[in-house]
């Protein structure tokens, strides 16, 4: 007898596996969190990188870089621009409740989601003609103490270099709007039940 009460008493309820309001209000919670930390790392790498070649570009030394390093600022200033247009999390608003929660959660789970997945476009592709001119010019001022399948080999690094940054970057935005999309598919199945 006291098998079918033990069975009894540790059944399943619906209301186990259902999510609450103040489940949604914490997960969005954690999530801007995320978004804001990730963010701010994305400000201050921009910013850190403007200063930088300021302060490169005053020092007077790299003249023959002073163009493509302004279009790299400014492409920084662009990309700074976007992450708070695009990437911004938006606070849960506290009057909603039950599903107009979970469906705002879920809109801006899909607007990050397609914020990442076009990061090539918005936060990629700006930096690329201004590398590439800088690698240009590199290779068109060979360095008379070295020699000159060293100085090839050196541009070579840098391109390849460049190359391993860039993609890697592009993999950590994927790999971001892949775990959102999961997240977004978590939710309609909470959704349909």
């Amino acid at each position: 007898m006291s098998d079918i009460k033990t069975v009894w008493k540790n059944q399943a309820t619906p209301e186990a596996g259902m999510i609450t309001l103040s489940d949604i209000r914490a997960r969005a919670a954690k999530y801007q969190s995320r978004i804001r930390t990730r963010n701010v790392v994305l400000y201050v790498y921009g910013l850190a990188n403007i200063a930088i070649t300021a302060w490169l570009l005053s020092t007077g030394r790299y003249a023959a870089f002073a163009t493509p390093a302004l279009l790299m600022v400014i492409a920084h200033l662009f990309v700074i621009w976007q992450v708070w247009k695009r990437a911004a999390a938006r606070d849960l608003p506290g009057e909603l409740g039950g599903h107009a929660a979970l469906d705002f959660h879920r809109q801006e789970l899909q607007r990050q989601h397609e914020t990442m997945s076009r990061a090539w476009l918005w936060y990629i592709a700006p930096f690329i003609p201004a590398f590439l001119w800088e690698v240009w010019i590199r290779a068109q001022m060979p360095t008379p103490s070295v020699p000159p399948y060293a100085d090839r080999m050196i541009v070579s690094m840098i391109l390849l270099a460049g190359l391993f940054f860039w993609t890697s970057v592009w993999l950590w935005f994927s790999r971001g709007a892949a775990r959102l999309q999961l997240q977004i598919k978590e939710l309609d199945h909470v959704k349909a039940e």
